[in-house]
């Protein structure tokens, strides 16, 4: 009897894929290879095997009987691989953890919160970088990153089939606030309202305009920003409305009251992500860490009064009775010169 081939564990990573991505033209985006790359290396895994492991006359194709049988085992496989890759592997400097935050998050209290954490364990040094969620979430799954703060569903969106390796944690009800420049001239109840708003891949963006539809109003995007800094600038020189939350307010910006006609907006939660097995022992703990710090800021906001904005700066009649700008902190500098920030 012949002895069965050894599988090689790039061709079952390869079937894996095109199943969790649903199609191998989705799969060779992943992978970065040939769509006919990855047609070549299912076809060795079947001639491996002997069979068949997806029906091809069906769009997007399915796993015959056999390959649901690989399936089941396939990720046990590559389990086990990684497993065994970290138990004997060099360990990665634990000195060194990565955080990818998305732009609008915490820019004032976020440092502030790791700073603290610092205290904590000194020995941890964290280098964290900002980017949009799909960015990041993509970014986490190729281990770029050992902690992600993006848009909460991620587990249960399909475009990202990796999603059962990542664990979700809900980190904010994200409030989504309409604002405007504080001696802003722009009449909000006459169509169409100039809006300065993030690009299009922000996930901001489509909520407020689809609220802005639902309600008949029209609108005209006057001015696009990059980054928060270039929005929150964009809305202090009154150029238009637009959408933050509240850990985005600065001096010069007023939350739009209802007097100002605008649909209310929907929360727009935020998670934290990690690998369900962490790539760094401290995940855990500084994941922990910003819940705690997150829900006590929140506690600190609704009991407050009048709405407190990031620096413990007060909005009074929907002004801010003092500035959280005076000094720019490290990561707004980094931002600038283009590079991670190191705490």
């Amino acid at each position: 009897m012949a002895t069965p081939a050894d599988l090689d564990l790039d061709l079952i990573r390869c079937f894996l894929t095109v199943v969790e991505s649903g199609g191998f033209t989705q799969a060779s985006k992943r992978l970065h290879v040939t769509q006919s790359g990855i047609t070549f290396k299912i076809k060795r895994l079947e001639q491996q095997l002997k069979c068949r492991l997806f029906r091809r006359t069906v769009k997007p194709p399915e796993l015959s009987a056999e390959g649901e049988i690989v399936l089941g085992y396939a990720r046990r496989l590559l389990d086990l691989n990684q497993e065994m890759v970290q138990r004997v592997a060099k360990p990665k400097n634990e000195a060194v953890m990565r955080l990818g935050v998305v732009d609008h998050f915490g820019p004032q209290l976020l440092p502030q919160w790791l700073a603290e954490f610092k205290k904590r364990f000194p020995k941890v040094k964290i280098f964290s970088d900002l980017g949009l969620t799909q960015d990041l979430l993509k970014d986490l799954e190729d281990d770029n990153y050992d902690l992600v703060i993006a848009s909460a569903g991620y587990t249960a969106m399909a475009e990202y089939k990796l999603a059962p390796s990542i664990q979700e944690t809900l980190l904010q009800k994200e409030r989504m606030l309409w604002v405007k420049a504080q001696e802003s001239k722009i009449d909000p109840t006459i169509d169409p309202l100039p809006l300065v708003m993030f690009s299009s891949k922000c996930r901001f963006r489509p909520i407020a305009l689809e609220a802005l539809q639902k309600a008949g109003r029209t609108w005209e995007i006057v001015y696009v920003g990059g980054s928060l800094n270039f929005v929150q600038t964009g809305v202090e020189a009154d150029l238009g409305f637009s959408v933050l939350s509240p850990l985005s307010l600065t001096q010069g910006i007023v939350i739009a009251g209802n007097s100002s006609g605008l649909p209310t907006l929907p929360t727009a939660d935020l998670a934290i992500y990690n690998r369900r097995t962490p790539s760094h022992s401290m995940v855990p703990r500084l994941t922990a860490f910003l819940v705690e710090s997150v829900a006590a800021w929140e506690a600190d906001y609704r009991s407050s009064g009048p709405a407190r904005v990031p620096g413990s700066v007060k909005l009074g009649e929907g002004r801010f009775s003092s500035s959280p700008r005076g000094v720019m902190h490290k990561k707004q500098k980094a931002r600038k010169n283009n590079r991670p920030t190191a705490f």
